[in-house]
C-alpha cells in the first residue's frame, strides 16, 4: 500500500471519485484485499462524522478553497481531489462542532441580542495539518465551548506520541498536550494555550516520546503544520 493507493482508498470511501476511475477501484476492490481493507479503515475512521448531518457546501467555500491552490495551470486533477478530501475532512469536522453547539442549551444571557442587531455565531477556527506525505490531520477549535476537535489522516508514531503545539506569529510554541493518533478526538483546549489559538496562529504536530515533551517545547521531528483560518 503505497501513498497512492492510500489517498485513492480515502477518496473512495469519502465518495469522490465517479465515472471510470471509480469503476476501477471497484474491479480493484474485488482482488486487492489490501485496497479493501484501507477502503474500510478510512469509512471507520470517518464515520463518528458522516454519521451527523450532512452539510453541504456552498460555491462560495469551494471558490475560497480553490484559490489556496497553488497558481499552476497544468495542475493534476488528483491534486485537486486530494485538496477536496482534505476539504472535506475539516467540513464534517466544523458540521459535527456546530450540530453539538446547536444542541447545547444557551445562558439565557446569551439569547438577548443587541437592539437592531443579532447574535453572533461563536467562530470555529480549522486549520489543515500538512507535512511532507500530505494532510496529515484536520483541526478544528471551537472558541466558545474552548474544545479541540481533532481528526487525523496520516500520522504514524511508533512508539512515540503525538504532540500539538500552537505557535502564535512571531511566538514560541506552546503544547496543547498529546492525543490519539488514530482516531478523532475532541477534548478541551489547555487553559494556557487558549488565548494563543486565532487566526493567522500556526498548529503543529511534533513526534515525542511517550508522555509529550519533557522540556515544554518541541524535541522531535515535525508532523506537519498549518495556518490556522475562521469558517
Amino acid at each position: 500500500m503505497n501513498d497512492d493507493d492510500d489517498m485513492l482508498a480515502a477518496e473512495y470511501a469519502l465518495g469522490l471519485l465517479d465515472g471510470a476511475d471509480r469503476e476501477a477501484v471497484q474491479e480493484r476492490l474485488g482482488i486487492d484485499t489490501v485496497l479493501a481493507q484501507r477502503v474500510e479503515w478510512w469509512r471507520e475512521r470517518f464515520e463518528p462524522l458522516s454519521a451527523q448531518d450532512s452539510a453541504e457546501p456552498s460555491d462560495a467555500v469551494w471558490a475560497r478553497i480553490e484559490a489556496m491552490l497553488p497558481s499552476n495551470d497544468n495542475a493534476a486533477e488528483r491534486l485537486v481531489q486530494r485538496w477536496r478530501a482534505a476539504a472535506l475532512a475539516a467540513m464534517l469536522v466544523a458540521a459535527l462542532l456546530g450540530l453539538t453547539l446547536a444542541l447545547r442549551p444557551a445562558p439565557v444571557a446569551q439569547q438577548v441580542a443587541p437592539a437592531g442587531g443579532q447574535i453572533a455565531p461563536a467562530p470555529v477556527l480549522l486549520a489543515s495539518v500538512s507535512g511532507d506525505n500530505g494532510v496529515v490531520a484536520t483541526i478544528a477549535y471551537d472558541s466558545k465551548a474552548s474544545q479541540l476537535t481533532i481528526v487525523p489522516a496520516k500520522l504514524d508514531t511508533g512508539k512515540g506520541d503525538a504532540e500539538l503545539w500552537i505557535i502564535p506569529a512571531g511566538g514560541s510554541p506552546r503544547s496543547l498536550g498529546t492525543f490519539d493518533p488514530q482516531h478523532p478526538s475532541v477534548a478541551p483546549a489547555r487553559a494556557d494555550g487558549r488565548a494563543l489559538i486565532s487566526r493567522g496562529a500556526t498548529f503543529a504536530i511534533s513526534l515525542e516520546a511517550r508522555g509529550g515533551s519533557p522540556s515544554g517545547k518541541p524535541t522531535g521531528p515535525i508532523l506537519g503544520s498549518g495556518t490556522i483560518n475562521g469558517t
